[in-house]
């Protein structure tokens, strides 16, 4: 049978108890929680090694959800022993490897669980994950052998990954799917974005094409929400996307069209502040939304947060604008990121409004199992969010 890492048994109890926590209101779980709470009706284990997940309707998306790296099954006697997973020797899961060193800020050290339920695997002793912040360090690091395996956000640009590519030519690089979401937030609980000319506005001045050549060396699609690589037909075709207000080049309709929204109700302008947390290059991408905005009257001032006040000042709305915050996708349905940003409900609709016309659509994706007609629901939505008055 299967095993915890401590050598207690693994159990559908185990499963039953996660899931229930997930789905706890009480419980803070923005990606799985938030997505599951309003398709469970209950959940029931009624053996040793089955667990049934009643639903409230039918829909397509619960197995995916449940499989998610988000939606974790996690071990009950720890949990219920310590209330949460904070501490290191609580770290225990049913995996090819078990935590062996953790020095904070530094190494977490794996090795190789012996009682691993697939036969002969895993292939390697141990592994070692050093916590290595600023970039230029990571590189140094996997050029000279010290690190064999390098992910993270935001991506490498091509310049280097050439620098790395001839300094070790025994690694194997690979190409993935865009995996998350970039967006700009605005508060509209308070001006000057509780005004829909000031959202549409920015809207048409944010030059999407030059941040991401910029703070992407191009390796990204601007205006893009379901990527075609990851999510196919669902999503909308790239050149309907790019043709859009905003996205469209050249920029001079668009930005003739900001400068007098602005005007209109600012006829000197406007200061505000540009919150960002001080992570990968979202300095750089909100210094460039800055410069941008400065071109029809909006005159911004960074202010930068360390990441975990940076988030609790997101989730309490104390900000005006947030500069960047790029989004991961919490599973491949086209649902996920609509779940996380473009719902009232939505744990990162940080611009805190009402979107009664996205929920509209979200509900009816949940719904559809005809694959065509949920098709057309998500393109719908992609347009709306596009198209229409959001604060993201």
């Amino acid at each position: 049978g299967v095993k915890w890492h401590d050598g207690e048994p693994f159990s559908s109890a185990d499963a039953l108890y996660s899931l229930k926590r997930i789905i706890d209101p009480e419980v803070r779980s923005p990606r799985c929680g938030s997505l599951l709470r309003p398709l469970v009706k209950d959940i029931e284990a009624p053996d040793d090694s089955t667990v049934v997940v009643h639903l409230q309707f039918p829909t397509t998306i619960v197995l995916s959800a449940l499989a998610s790296a988000w939606c974790k099954i996690l071990p009950k006697h720890i949990l219920e022993r310590d209330g949460d997973l904070t501490r290191p020797e609580s770290q225990i899961g049913t995996g090819p490897f078990k935590l062996k060193k953790y020095v904070r800020g530094s190494v977490v050290e794996w090795e190789r669980n012996k009682d691993y339920f697939i036969k002969g695997l895993p292939y390697l002793d141990g592994v070692k994950q050093y916590i290595i912040k600023a970039r230029p360090t990571q590189i140094a690091a996997i050029k000279a052998g010290k690190t064999d395996f390098w992910y993270g956000w935001p991506p490498l640009n091509s310049k280097q990954i050439d620098e790395i590519r001839n300094a070790r030519k025994d690694l194997i690089y690979k190409e993935s799917a865009p995996g998350g979401i970039s967006q700009l937030h605005m508060n509209t609980t308070k001006p000057p974005f509780d005004n829909p000319d000031m959202r549409r506005a920015v809207n048409l001045a944010i030059d999407r094409h030059e941040i991401m050549k910029k703070a992407y060396d191009g390796a990204i699609i601007p205006c893009v929400i379901l990527p075609q690589e990851a999510f196919g037909d669902y999503a909308l075709p790239a050149e309907e996307a790019l043709n859009a207000p905003g996205c469209r080049e050249p920029k001079d309709q668009d930005l003739a069209e900001a400068k007098k929204l602005v005007a209109k109700h600012y006829p000197d302008g406007i200061d505000i502040e540009v919150a960002v947390r001080s992570v990968g290059n979202y300095v750089d991408i909100a210094s460039l939304a800055i410069q941008q905005l400065k071109q029809i009257g909006i005159r911004g001032k960074l202010k930068t947060w360390e990441s975990a006040a940076g988030f609790a000042a997101w989730a309490r709305g104390d900000f005006t604008m947030i500069g960047v915050q790029a989004t991961a996708m919490t599973f491949m349905d086209p649902s996920a990121p609509f779940t996380l940003m473009w719902t009232t409900e939505s744990p990162r609709n940080y611009g805190r409004m009402k979107l009664t016309k996205l929920d509209e659509l979200y509900n009816a994706g949940l719904r559809e199992l005809d694959e065509e007609k949920r098709k057309a629901i998500y393109h719908e939505y992609q347009r709306q969010i596009i198209n229409g008055d959001t604060p993201t």
